[in-house]
């Protein structure tokens, strides 16, 4: 018993690949068969390394793994290039395991693809073959239950929030563990001004009208415009996090009533409409492994107090809902990002990146110039709270403060403070409170190839010194664009802080343009080329409008966002448009900087003590004379003071410069140390393995030797050998010489026995031919006589009179056949014709769906051309009915007179011919019912014609034919009466 009860898992863990080729557009999916089963991964990015690290396994017992093993079955293991856009699978090789092989210890092996399409690749994939006990289908059992009584008790499937983690969980955690994005994105709305009520008076509409919607309760509205007769907003998503399994997920949808987006004029709703949930996933359907399942459609906004509308004129909104199965490598990157956001504050789209922490793993690049926006970081104020910067962009410099360059000219202010019992004088420099605090960010989204046909690896560089760095700054690493495919730049988010005026920022902004160069990077020629320069419209921000934002240190402000596509002009001169880059800029005022106080020394100070004397009082003195060199003004004393700060920050910057040089060149001698060791480990294990292959190649050399020398000894007897053969065969042929000979004489001896039969055959042929020449003239006469005979027969009347019975019958017999076959062929048209008629409604049906859709001017024209194309086509329809019917009944009244005219003969017949009168007498029931019998079936089709016409949905009972199918109905009935 324990043994038949002991259950294995056959598991095949499929770790990654190495050496294919990158395909962005592609993914990547492996399957595997085994004993008629096939399983697959999910899809992987195709790239030179893909990272699959999924296992699939079979169940087998005991005994059906011992007879797998005995017949040597294996494991097929194929991948499969899937390209996204089209649907397309493409096979790109295969590996084949044994499951002989097969253990309990966990072991992985690469293994080339046999048959690759990729050639000029030696793809490999790493895969692993182990044997596991099977505890049950636990799992199994409990989704099979959760799903079964969730049907029964729908109730019991609610959402729970999970704020840890960012996500609802429906279903219990131990068994839906699958990561799912639920989001939902208002496209538009059209001809919402029907659902302003005529009698209920509205709230102020000066703010605006929005849509809302709950989700997950969740309360969710977009953005609010002002035109209800062509409204114009930006598209916003909002999504939710849900982990769960796809059954359970399915389950819980198709009991959902859907999501209700209301149209509200501040707390008021002026209508709404439903969006059904339960059709998004289907029952048994895996098109969500592959792509996401996406619900997109134009639903009708009900006014909540019921109006009459105009046809055609009803409001509408376009909503699209999408779910897609998170990717295992998408939730390792989320994993080590900033954590999601609870689904309280749904994640809308804005022109903003979110914050990222800060990684330990930096990466740093080969120049110079990327670490220069880094070293700049040190003339920071310490006090300035610094916003989270990409760690991945080293190139990319910090949030700092401009230098004092940028700030307007210093003033000099004494002021007399008076105090009990004596006076003292402080010396201030205040800096103007005109001064804003700004955080200007640029954000390079993406590229759009224009021109060009060969792909280019490109990035992207600006420098703005009013912004405080002139250091450049970069996109990294390269991206590779191509004509019309639109390209995501990594790395392209770029904030800076400054304090100026908003005068000068303004006068900036206007005189002085941002230029964004694009570079290629040909490593054919080992440098970097210019394609062309775009010009950022930092201008046009500052018309964008204001909103209001909060910092992290609740300090408020206004922010401006400004998107735009800015075309690349080539440097070549000829004005051609090389690509185009989507920009986001966002300016952010954080309000004028509070005063600050620089105290002045005493004169007579030296100027090294004076940083250090500072913030002490002095004695009060009478304003001094105006001096008469120009270097013992307070001014010069400050611009001095500034400059020796200036120099010894500078001084500070090239110290951590040179600090962080040693640094990085101790850690490259660390590293040159470290590889030197292994390469001298890889080069004695390469002088082992070499010192192998030539014993082997010895050991080889001697057996060619020994095989050479038995070759010899062979060949030897081989020629002997030969020499056998060839006398034996000169034998042979004397004997069979001598054979053919004697086959020779004894045919010629029959030949001339064959010739004496053949005389006496033909004298006997002679012979039987004159007796059958006797006999076909007594043939001959006899057929006279025997029609002779039958002339004298049919000159009787009863012979005659039974030849036409026999053709009349004949006749009736094939006239009835003919009836039947119109019959078949009048009811296949009847179908057809329904058939035909029903395509043509359901064609009106999407002609008028259609045009709805279409701005008014165009619906009166299409529907007045559709209007017309349908009464010419009924017209033509009818008028093909017609004739068809008119050859029907034609065709019904030539084969009622055929039948009448041979009962009239039949009744003629009966007076000549009495022997049969009894087969008349029996017949003639039969032919007085049949004309009743016709004219009843003639009505019953009639009537089913009509109600035909009239269940199609396109004929009344006005219509022309109809009117006449009523009176051949009619005229029928009365012939039958008469």
């Amino acid at each position: 018993m324990p043994d038949k009860e002991e259950r294995f898992l056959i598991v095949v863990s499929i770790l990654g690949g190495r050496s294919f080729p990158k395909r962005p557009q592609h993914k990547l999916i492996i399957d595997t068969k085994f004993d008629g089963e096939l399983l697959s991964t999910d899809p992987v990015d195709h790239t030179e390394r893909p990272n699959v690290t999924q296992e699939l396994a079979w169940q087998l017992d005991k005994k059906g793994l011992q007879q797998h093993r005995l017949h040597r079955s294996s494991i097929k293991v194929q991948c499969y290039a899937y390209d996204t856009i089209s649907t397309m699978k493409e096979m790109i090789g295969y590996a084949v395991l044994d499951l002989r092989s097969a253990t309990m210890k966990q072991t992985s092996k690469w293994y080339p693809l046999l048959h690759s399409k990729y050639t000029r690749h030696k793809a490999e994939i790493q895969l692993g073959l182990y044997l596991d006990h099977d505890t049950g289908d636990e799992v199994g059992k409990k989704l099979e239950d959760l799903a079964g009584v969730s049907i029964k008790h729908p109730n019991l499937l609610c959402p729970v929030l999970n704020e840890s983690g960012g996500y609802y969980q429906i279903g219990p955690p131990d068994v839906c563990k699958d990561i799912f994005i639920l989001s939902v994105t208002i496209g538009y709305a059209t001809n919402l001004a029907q659902l302003i009520p005529g009698s209920t008076p509205l709230p102020d509409s000066s703010a605006g009208y929005h849509f809302y919607y709950s989700l997950f309760g969740n309360n969710v509205t977009n953005e609010s415009f002002s035109n209800l007769i062509r409204p114009e907003f930006a598209p916003e998503r909002a999504s939710v996090k849900i982990r769960s399994s796809l059954q359970v997920l399915s389950v819980f949808l198709s009991k959902q009533p859907g999501i209700q987006i209301h149209l509200c004029c501040k707390d008021v709703s002026l209508g709404r409409c439903e969006v059904p949930l339960n059709t998004l996933l289907q029952d048994g359907s895996t098109e969500i492994y592959m792509q996401p399942v996406v619900l997109d459609g134009t639903y009708q906004i009900l006014p909540l107090t019921p109006s009459k509308n105009s046809e055609g004129s009803y409001p509408v909104v376009g909503v699209t809902v999408a779910l897609r199965k998170e990717d295992v490598g998408n939730a390792d990157k989320n994993k080590q990002a900033a954590p999601q956001l609870v689904p309280e504050k749904l994640d809308q789209e804005e022109g903003e990146k979110p914050n990222v922490p800060k990684s330990d793993n930096i990466e740093y690049s080969n120049t110079f110039e990327d670490k220069t926006g880094e070293s700049i970081s040190s003339i920071t104020d310490p006090g300035n709270e610094k916003k989270a910067q990409n760690p991945d962009a080293p190139s990319i410099p910090p949030k700092t403060i401009s230098p004092p360059k940028v700030n307007p000219p210093v003033n000099v202010n004494v002021s007399d403070s008076k105090s009990t019992g004596e006076s003292l004088t402080k010396n201030h420099v205040a800096i103007p409170a005109q001064l804003h605090h700004f955080t200007f960010s640029i954000d390079l989204n993406s590229i759009t190839g224009i021109e060009g046909t060969n792909t280019k690896n490109i990035f992207l560089r600006y420098v703005y010194p009013f912004f405080g760095s002139v250091a450049p700054i970069l996109t990294h690493p390269t991206v590779e664009i191509s004509k019309g495919v639109e390209v995501l730049l990594p790395h392209s988010f770029c904030a800076f802080d400054f304090a100026c005026l908003i005068d000068q920022l303004q006068e900036t902004f206007i005189r002085v343009p941002l230029f964004v160069e694009v570079w290629e990077r040909d490593r054919s020629l080992a440098k970097d080329v210019l394609l062309g320069t775009g010009r950022l419209p930092l201008a046009q921000i500052l018309a964008a409008e204001k909103t209001r934002t909060v910092n992290s240190t609740n300090g408020s402000g206004w922010r401006q966002v400004y998107r735009d596509s800015v075309l690349v002009s080539s440097v070549s001169g000829n004005s051609q448009k090389v690509a185009s880059i989507s920009v986001v800029l966002t300016m952010e005022d954080w309000g004028p900087i509070h005063e600050q106080e620089i105290l002045l020394s005493n004169h007579s100070s030296s100027l090294q003590k004076a940083p250090e004397e500072g913030n002490k009082n002095y004695n009060a003195i009478p304003p001094p004379e105006e001096p008469k060199d120009i270097r013992e003004t307070r001014e010069y004393q400050i611009a001095l003071e500034l400059e020796m700060w200036k120099e010894m920050q500078q001084q500070k910057f090239e110290n951590e410069l040179k600090q962080k040089e040693i640094t990085y060149m101790k850690v490259l001698a660390d590293e040159w140390k470290k590889r030197d060791k292994e390469r001298e480990v890889v080069l004695q294990k390469k002088l082992s393995e070499y010192n192998q292959l030539e014993d082997q190649l010895n050991k080889a050399l001697k057996n060619l030797e020994k095989k050479e020398r038995e070759l010899i000894i062979k060949e030897k007897e081989i020629v002997h050998l030969r020499n056998d053969h060839e006398r034996e065969h000169e034998r042979k042929m004397i004997e069979m010489k001598e054979a053919s000979q004697r086959l020779q004489e004894d045919c010629e001896h029959r030949i001339q026995l064959e010739r004496i039969k053949v005389s006496e055959m033909e004298g006997l042929i002679s012979k039987y031919k004159q007796e059958l020449i006797d006999a076909e003239k007594k043939y001959a006469s006899l057929e006279k006589e025997i029609s002779l005979f039958k002339e004298q027969q049919n000159s009787k009347p009863e012979v005659r009179l039974h030849s036409e019975i026999n053709m009349l019958t004949l006749e009736k017999v094939e006239l009835e056949r003919k009836l039947d076959s119109v019959t078949k062929s009048k009811i296949h048209y009847k179908q057809q014709w329904g058939r035909a008629l029903k395509e043509l409604a359901r064609l009106k049906q999407r002609e008028q769906a259609t045009a709805k859709a279409q701005l008014k001017r165009q619906q009166q024209e299409l529907e007045e051309m559709r209007l017309r194309y349908i009464a010419n086509e009924e017209k033509e329809s009818m008028k093909n009915d017609k004739k068809e019917l008119e050859e029907i009944k034609n065709e019904l009244n030539r084969l009622r007179l055929a039948e009448e005219q041979l009962q009239l003969q039949q009744q003629q017949q009966q007076h000549a011919a009495a022997l049969f009168k009894e087969k008349q007498i029996t017949r003639s029931p039969r032919s007085y019912q049949t004309p009743v019998n016709g004219h009843d079936e003639h009505i019953t089709r009639l009537i089913e014609e009509r109600d035909i016409l009239l269940r199609t949905g396109v004929y009344t009972s006005q219509d022309r034919i109809i009117a006449d199918l009523d009176q051949q109905i009619k005229e029928a009935i009365s012939q039958r009466k008469s």
